[in-house]
């Protein structure tokens, strides 16, 4: 008995992390015709959007539920601050890119991960981890079943189109 009690005594902590973690990740909005807004944050036409409370915690990390994103194009030789940030926070090139791509998809944000250097962005985690490529990405859905049927609409008009689950996060930067 009493060694039930404790194993329930250290495992406490564990799942009582995990459930404010739960707690704290907001929903997404991926209908490009109903963004969330927010007083806090004005979110970038690239950004994809996502319920914010309107008072936010300063170095407080605002994550979303995961969802499933198909990359759409990626740019690895892409210089984040370098001459291709020649929309101030934001390459002209890539969004560009990016609008053209949302035509494809009416009822789906495409979205787009170019850091340029911009404190205020909205970052992407793949599997908790900060995904570090540059990127064009349309909203997959919650399953990768929907995902795949994402896909599957586009096969064959863009090189390697992949999945991926992902978190969008956004932090209110202070010092």
């Amino acid at each position: 008995m009493r060694l039930r009690l404790l194993s329930i005594v250290l495992a406490f902590p564990t799942f009582l992390g995990a459930m404010v973690q739960a707690q704290e990740q907001v929903a997404v909005c991926p209908d490009p015709a109903k963004p969330c807004t927010s007083a806090a944050k004005t979110f970038a036409p690239y950004e994809l959007t996502f319920q914010l409370p309107d008072k936010l915690e300063p170095n407080k990390d605002y994550k979303t539920h995961p969802f499933q994103a198909v990359i759409l194009k990626t740019f690895p030789k892409f210089e984040p601050g370098g001459n291709e940030c020649d929309g101030g926070e934001f390459s002209t090139k890539i969004e560009k890119q990016r609008a053209q791509l949302q035509k494809l998809f009416p009822d789906r944000k495409v979205f787009a991960a170019h850091q340029c250097p911009d404190m205020g962005a909205v970052l992407y985690e793949v599997t908790g981890k900060p995904y570090d490529q540059f990127f064009i990405a349309v909203y997959g859905g919650e399953t990768k079943a929907e995902a795949k049927r994402v896909l599957a609409q586009i096969r064959g008009k863009l090189s390697r189109p992949s999945i991926k689950q992902m978190q969008a996060v956004y932090t209110l930067l202070a010092e």
